[in-house]
């Protein structure tokens, strides 16, 4: 990872045979610009159809090496299409409720 940026996990939770599913789970990266901090999703999870998909692959050194363009738009607009159902649905309003699950 490059140096000034972040990583966050975003994920929704379904549940298979007592397993939980992530569906989708979105990871963002968090970076500085000159126009303020922005946050890309960069990789996509869905457990139930077993797809793990990279928008950056990094060498050994962790350079970034390849950018799949196709699939950074792609998360992009499930990401504008995900949060705007959160909030609709009020995780973002005042009532929103924060559930921590723990064994």
């Amino acid at each position: 990872m490059e140096k000034g940026t972040g990583l966050c996990p975003l994920c929704h939770y379904g549940e298979q045979n007592g397993d939980p599913m992530r569906d989708p789970d979105i990871v963002f990266m968090f970076q500085n610009s000159p126009y303020g901090p922005f946050a890309e999703p960069v990789s996509f999870r869905n457990d139930y159809l077993g797809l793990n998909q990279e928008v950056y692959r990094y060498d050994e050194h962790g350079t970034r090496t390849h950018l799949d363009t196709k699939l950074k738009l792609h998360l992009r607009e499930l990401a504008r299409i995900w949060f705007a159902n959160l909030k609709e649905q009020g995780f973002f309003g005042d009532k929103a409720v924060q559930t921590i699950l723990s064994p």
